[in-house]
């Protein structure tokens, strides 16, 4: 296997060819670990799944990869629910400045 570069409790991070892989060694090795692209992102969700925090402004990819590492299930139902509301609200369609045109070619 790959060296491990980071530990804390019961969460080792490895670096891979395209990144780093998290792994929590109390669940199967399958079950238990993610790919993340960098370290301190990979750092930051140990931290999180550890200190059982959810974070307002990430993807929906971050949110599952702490699903995966985690073992508490009110914090995984925790996430999901935030999940699930996201999906509900849908994406924001883009701004459109009707006026900006116009002020535009009038100068």
């Amino acid at each position: 296997m790959y060296n491990k570069i980071y530990e804390r409790k019961e969460f080792i991070i490895f670096q891979v060819k395209e990144g780093y892989v998290v792994y929590n060694t109390k669940k199967s090795f399958q079950e238990g670990h993610t790919h993340l692209k960098h370290f301190e992102a990979a750092k930051t969700a140990v931290d999180l799944v550890i200190n059982k925090k959810i974070p307002k402004s990430t993807d929906g990819y971050y949110l599952s990869s702490l699903i995966r590492l985690s073992d508490d299930d009110k914090y995984i139902s925790k996430i999901n629910d935030l999940i699930e509301t996201r999906e509900q609200k849908g994406k924001k369609s883009k701004y459109y400045n009707p006026g900006y045109k116009l002020s535009k070619r009038s100068v």
